[in-house]
């Protein structure tokens, strides 16, 4: 294993993570997760290796379609990304725009945003400590049409969607707590496991996790810069398109971070495509 220091960081890593016990996968009821005492309790650490995929993206290797993920860039006209209404304002837009340039979509559509920094308020806007999906492909219609209901687009027959999450730091370069995401070409379906998530209702919302397995390509972008943003697949109603991106932060090993802790802010779109 290389232990080589590349010039953006360690080009192949070993760290922990935490998935969803197997057990979960043959009960009959799903785990439900919505603080650290559940998360916890459902989940279990596992060592993998996680590879900076600069390089495979920027060569072709790796794309949306069949791996789930690709970054691009973006200099954010936004001064204070903890100013909800100037997000919403002017990153959004941004959002919509980046996503269109980039999978060709004729429309998209924000859900929501969330910012995540080393004082997080509660669970939700924490870093995320387990490898885990968005959403679940049994909900992709309902959520759709909840979606675009909002912004009151009527939705034609022939229109196809694909969900995405993007994920750009702020403040500072990456130098902790960066995200690491599963190849989907190594991911079979029937790993993924539904659950969940509670952390904003009692009754929670159903989405999806995967269960471990050691086939499982795990990747990262190191060192990210605040005018690059992450993209991850996490639903698609495309046939013969990668479907989900599971994803999760992890820790460096000792002596790979640096000082300055990681601030980010992530958003959810519908992307349409028409044709």
């Amino acid at each position: 294993m290389s232990e080589r220091m590349g010039s953006r960081g360690r080009d192949r890593i070993v760290a922990k993570v935490r998935y969803v016990d197997p057990v979960w996968k043959e009960r009959g009821e799903a785990p439900r997760i919505g603080s650290r005492e559940s998360r916890r309790a459902a989940t279990s650490f596992h060592d993998v290796e996680i590879t900076d995929v600069r390089n495979r993206v920027a060569s072709g290797g790796a794309n949306l379609d069949k791996s789930g993920f690709t970054m691009d860039g973006n200099v954010s006209m936004v001064k204070n990304f903890r100013d909800n209404e100037e997000v919403s304002r002017v990153y959004h837009d941004e959002m919509k725009n980046l996503i269109c340039r980039v999978t060709g979509a004729q429309s998209a559509y924000v859900l929501n945003h969330l910012v995540r920094t080393e004082t997080p308020v509660d669970f939700n806007d924490g870093y995320a400590r387990f490898v885990h999906c968005d959403y679940n492909v049994r909900t992709l219609g309902k959520l759709a049409a909840d979606v675009l209901g909002r912004y009151g687009v009527e939705i034609q027959k022939n229109w196809k969607f694909a969900f995405f999450n993007t994920w750009q730091p702020f403040d500072n370069l990456v130098e902790n707590n960066p995200l690491a995401f599963i190849d989907w070409e190594s991911l079979p379906e029937e790993d993924v496991i539904d659950y969940y998530y509670t952390g904003r209702s009692e009754e929670g919302s159903l989405v999806a996790a995967p269960v471990y397995s050691a086939s499982h390509q795990f990747c990262y972008f190191a060192n990210m810069s605040t005018d690059e943003v992450l993209i991850m697949k996490q639903l698609d109603s495309r046939p013969d398109r990668s479907v989900y991106c599971p994803h999760t932060s992890f820790d460096y090993p000792e002596n790979v971070g640096g000082p300055l802790p990681r601030r980010s802010i992530e958003t959810r779109l519908v992307a349409v495509f028409e044709n």
